[in-house]
């Protein structure tokens, strides 16, 4: 009777086991064949464990940061620059397997003093989205709506990020709601934030980033003829090859996510993509 009663708790264990750390475990072979369905993008804003700095709509703890890395990093994913994946969408320039972007939007402080430690410690890349205007301050547009003060990244911050390859793309100059704001005040924030970048980089900056996610078709209009190559929207999806590079979809991650919820959100879109 005893054995029989240890043979049965044993097996509540095993259970118990699959069920809890199952989901984390999934094998290498589930996202192998998916490089041409298209390419995630991921979504970031902070990396902060302070709530006084703002919700968890935006915020993501560095510890579950580190583990959403470690998982990318264990099931073979493989960081890729804004560059490369638009040169497959638009060119179908090979890829390694599992691509993946990431990237954050604003230019928060933290993501320098906790998301760049973490991205270089599994060895990853991503992309930054800059308020040009509000470098080194902090986030004025929010404060002027009573939300939390933020500091944002300084130039030194930015530039030693970019210097082990963190790319860098235009988010305007002050984050204004583009289609809410007369068309010429949206292309001088669309114009002189790629101006203010490529004076301070020597260098062309090619993406873009509509801040609250709000464009139109003028406003796309816009960013083409500012001259950039792509800019990301907040509409959730993966892009395949032939997308439009000017509404380009992305994942969403907060801090409102389980760790499950950030394996199933990923496996869901990349399997909805068959």
């Amino acid at each position: 009777m005893k054995r029989i009663l240890l043979a049965f708790l044993l097996a509540l264990i095993a259970v118990a086991s699959i069920v809890t750390v199952g989901w984390l475990s999934f094998p290498r072979e589930a996202f192998a064949d998916y490089r041409e369905r298209g390419v995630p993008i991921l979504m970031y804003h902070k990396v902060n464990p302070d709530p006084k700095t703002g919700g968890l709509g935006l915020r993501v703890l560095p510890r579950e940061f580190d583990w959403q890395m470690h998982y990318l990093k264990e099931h073979g994913f493989h960081t890729v620059s804004l560059d490369e994946a638009v040169d497959y969408l638009e060119f179908g320039k090979p890829l390694p397997e599992k691509p993946i972007v990431i990237t954050f939007d604003d230019g928060y402080r933290d993501n320098y003093v906790y998301a760049f430690p973490i991205l270089k410690k599994y060895g990853f890349r991503a992309t930054i989205f800059i308020i040009t205007g509000i470098v080194g301050k902090t986030n004025e547009w929010d404060e002027r709506e009573g939300k939390p003060t933020n500091y944002m990244l300084t130039w030194k911050q930015i530039d030693e990020m970019a210097n082990y390859g963190i790319e860098f793309g235009a988010h305007t100059v002050n984050h204004p709601r583009l289609t809410k704001v007369p068309l010429e005040v949206a292309e001088k924030e669309i114009f002189n934030s790629k101006k203010m970048l490529e004076a301070h980089f020597k260098r062309p900056v090619k993406y873009f980033c509509y801040p609250y996610g709000l464009y139109n078709d003028q406003i796309v209009e816009i960013v083409k003829k500012a001259g950039f190559r792509a800019a990301t929207t907040t509409q959730l999806g993966i892009n395949a090859r032939g997308c439009d590079l000017y509404r380009l979809k992305r994942l969403r991650v907060t801090g409102h996510m389980s760790r499950r919820q950030f394996v199933e959100q990923l496996e869901k879109y990349l399997r909805e993509m068959t």
